[in-house]
């Protein structure tokens, strides 16, 4: 008994983790394996695993389907990389900017996590809508002489969900800021940088950590959104969420549904080795300036 318990106290914060690793073996690591079997095998009404065969995975590697995947893809690195503009500058305003009503600010920030996701983007209906206040906006400042209805376009598309995953990225991004010593930033101003060598040689690659970490949340989230595109886009161009839920909850076809979840999967851990490696190779450029 007493060797079990100063096992325990030795090893107490790994023990400490095990709850955490619980759920996510549960809920995350099984479904998926099971995810993984079903793609690879065949499926009658009597079995769900009658015989081992990759027929499914033939048929969902189309031209159509890697259209969909890279089309999912495109989506989702472009609101990466939109909300990644967007949320620096407001991270480094609420970071070095800001002292009085900082909380405040964050909270304001953090109010559409405490919104249902459905009522924000009905909400956007009548911003998007031809008689929205964006078109009556284009319209004002001579842009269109006619309504534009925004619904049912991809631009509309992006810009919610630009609007919904940009607190994703300035929370990490202000969480790597605060941690940062403003005088590292005033010393380099001093000595005759100018702002921008500033951010590329400090800023940025003491900022990298939150910049990857709300990147790649951004990133693998947003590449497989159903509600957003179902909704905003009119259902006129199909993406990674929308094909999955039309094998699963219309043709019944979970073989197939689950090997193209296996392949989208694949192509989304390929981006994300590819982003890590771009953003390795531009923290190792900028520590070899400061160097």
């Amino acid at each position: 008994m007493s060797a079990i318990k100063k096992l325990f106290l030795s090893e107490k914060y790994y023990f400490l983790v095990l709850p955490a690793l619980s759920w996510q073996v549960l809920f995350f690591l099984i479904p998926l394996l099971f995810v993984g079997l079903m793609a690879c095998f065949e499926h009658t009404s009597e079995q769900l695993f009658a015989y081992p065969t990759l027929e499914n995975f033939r048929l969902v590697c189309t031209a159509p389907h890697f259209a969909i995947i890279f089309r999912s893809l495109w989506l989702a690195m472009s609101t990466a990389l939109f909300a990644l503009f967007a949320a620096y500058p407001i991270a480094y305003f609420l970071a070095f900017k800001v002292d009085r009503f900082r909380f405040f600010l964050l909270f304001l920030l953090a109010i559409p996590f405490l919104v249902n996701i459905l009522v924000q983007v009905y909400a956007w209906f009548f911003v998007l809508d031809k008689q929205g206040m964006l078109s009556q906006a284009f319209m004002f400042i001579g842009l269109s002489k006619q309504p534009i209805n925004f619904l049912d376009t991809l631009f509309g598309v992006r810009v919610v969900m630009l609007h919904i995953y940009l607190p994703f990225l300035v929370m990490p991004i202000f969480t790597a800021l605060e941690k940062i010593d403003y005088r590292l930033v005033e010393a380099s101003l001093d000595l005759g940088a100018s702002f921008f060598a500033t951010f590329t040689r400090v800023l940025m690659p003491l900022s990298m950590p939150g910049i990857k970490n709300g990147f790649f949340l951004v990133l693998v989230t947003s590449f497989g959104e159903y509600i957003i595109p179902i909704l905003l886009g009119g259902n006129k161009v199909f993406f990674v969420g929308t094909i999955i839920s039309e094998y699963f909850f219309i043709g019944k076809d979970w073989g197939k549904g689950t090997a193209f979840i296996c392949i989208s999967c694949l192509v989304l851990v390929i981006a994300v080795l590819i982003w890590n490696f771009i953003f390795n190779a531009v923290t190792m450029r900028s520590k070899r300036f400061v160097s």
